[in-house]
């Protein structure tokens, strides 16, 4: 379906063209020992996030909201594929660093449990939130790594959540042609985007601390990407490039 919500055709031939990517192979040659321990266990929980979503591509294809068809449903079971090769990345640079996977988290635990207690807009939107919170850590994070293994697989997965991002924004805006339903979207946004931001920081303090980040940097980073998102959503005119470049996000 193309028009005024989405092109989701368009996003199925996207996801499926890089749908066959090999997942690069484990390589413990690289001396990671200056790194602190606590990248690997926050790596190791953002994986274990990255492993869900099974439950939002039932949803998708059972769906009657407007704007919806079965490229839409099966964009969404690509975007999940990804997301799972993510997940399988993120394993490799946990061995890769001597670290431990984990089997539950609490943060982890609180936008798992929020995604299945919720209908397809919300579970969408909690989505979108762990992808901008994503995209910011990951970016953040290779920004203080040398050149490796490491940070050229963190790079990569940035490049692929940049898209998620205007993926999930793409269905929301389709979701919010009514003036109320896009004053509706921004205050949960904000409260989510909000909540979200405070419960990785706070799980995520002893990396963003050995790591030499400044909180307050994080944040900002994090409500830029926030404010960007809900631009998107509720600004046509902001999403006019987009879903389908590859346009740098620069903020």
């Amino acid at each position: 379906m193309q028009g005024k919500y989405g092109n989701w055709q368009g996003w199925q031939q996207y996801f499926a063209n890089r749908g066959d990517r090999p997942l690069p192979e484990l390589d413990t040659s690289e001396d990671y020992s200056h790194l602190p321990e606590s990248v690997a266990r926050s790596l190791a929980i953002f994986q274990l996030g990255e492993s869900g979503g099974g439950t939002v591509i039932e949803q998708a294809r059972c769906s009657e909201l407007p704007g919806l068809d079965d490229h839409y449903a099966d964009s969404m079971a690509l975007f999940v594929k990804e997301e799972h090769r993510h997940a399988n990345m993120l394993a490799i640079c946990v061995r890769m660093l001597r670290g431990t996977l984990i089997r539950r988290n609490w943060t982890a635990k609180l936008f798992i449990v929020a995604r299945r207690l919720m209908g397809l807009r919300l579970k969408v939107l909690v989505l979108l939130a762990a992808e901008v919170v994503g995209l910011c850590y990951y970016q953040l994070l290779a920004s203080r790594l040398p050149s490796c293994r490491i940070r050229s697989m963190l790079t990569q997965i940035v490049e692929d959540e940049r898209s998620h991002l205007y993926f999930h924004c793409a269905f929301l805006r389709s979701q919010t042609q009514h003036v109320w339903q896009g004053a509706l979207f921004v205050a949960v946004w904000r409260i989510t985007m909000l909540v979200a931001a405070i419960a990785v920081i706070i799980d995520h303090r002893a990396a963003i601390r050995d790591l030499g980040l400044d909180v307050g940097v994080v944040w900002q980073r994090w409500m830029s990407f926030s404010r960007l998102a809900e631009q998107l959503v509720t600004d046509p005119a902001a999403a006019d490039e987009y879903p389908l470049t590859s346009q740098p996000i620069c903020v």
